[in-house]
């Protein structure tokens, strides 16, 4: 068994306390010292979230985790895994999500600032982190997400699908563990739930409890 705690971790400046009954449904919610954190209002549905991926070496002085990021290409090359499969991954990833909450994500314009941003890190530490901003204005415990990001260890090797070789990551499973963060969620119990801190070779998809608390942010999936 491997812990995540030092690999596919929390997000920034998540409180450890509010374990509340959360836990007992087989999830927790992100806790920024009782705010907690969503995209678009409550009530819009179905929320459209952007994603890109870092295309050059970009920095984010207001980050906890992901404060550095560069391209992920490095990190596929060493990995052997190719740009085309690792795109198709993610984008397995983002609809694991999708099929069963009121949450849509689809790739950022050119243009437009992304509200998710991939990547690996400038400096290697651990596994994966998500880093989530949050708009401080407002009233009451809730508060819109305005930046997530997810950035991946260049210097540790990835694979796709699972071998029994727990020291290196299964890159669906990392990146749909790090989205549920940057979409608003916690680290429930240690082990059972894909959101859970300890990575297992056990399932490549959503559980129980994860998707109870996309639910209970997004509401359940209406079809479009």
């Amino acid at each position: 068994m491997r812990s995540l705690l030092a690999g596919l971790c929390m997000a920034s400046l998540v409180a450890i306390g509010g374990v509340h009954a959360q836990t007992h449904l087989g999830f927790r919610l992100l806790d920024f010292g009782g705010q907690y954190v969503r995209w678009g209002a409550s009530g819009l549905q179905p929320v459209k979230v952007t994603y890109a991926f870092v295309d050059k070496n970009v920095a984010f002085d207001d980050a906890h985790n992901c404060r550095r990021m560069v391209p992920v290409d490095g990190l596929l090359a060493q990995s052997g895994v190719s740009k085309i499969l690792f795109l198709e991954e993610v984008r397995v990833a983002f609809d694991m999500w999708e099929r069963v909450a009121n949450i849509r994500f689809e790739p950022a314009a050119d243009d437009i600032k992304p509200d998710i941003l991939i990547g690996a890190q400038a400096d290697p530490v651990g596994y994966a982190y998500a880093d989530v901003q949050y708009v401080k204005d407002g009233t009451g415990t809730l508060r819109q997400i305005d930046r997530s990001l997810i950035c991946l260890n260049p210097i540790k090797r990835w694979k796709v699908g699972f071998d029994g070789n727990l020291a290196v990551y299964d890159l669906r499973y990392t990146i749909a563990h790090e989205i549920g963060h940057a979409i608003g969620l916690n680290h429930p119990e240690p082990h059972g739930q894909l959101m859970s801190m300890d990575y297992l070779e056990s399932f490549r998809a959503l559980q129980a409890g994860d998707v109870s608390g996309a639910v209970r942010i997004y509401g359940a999936r209406t079809v479009q």
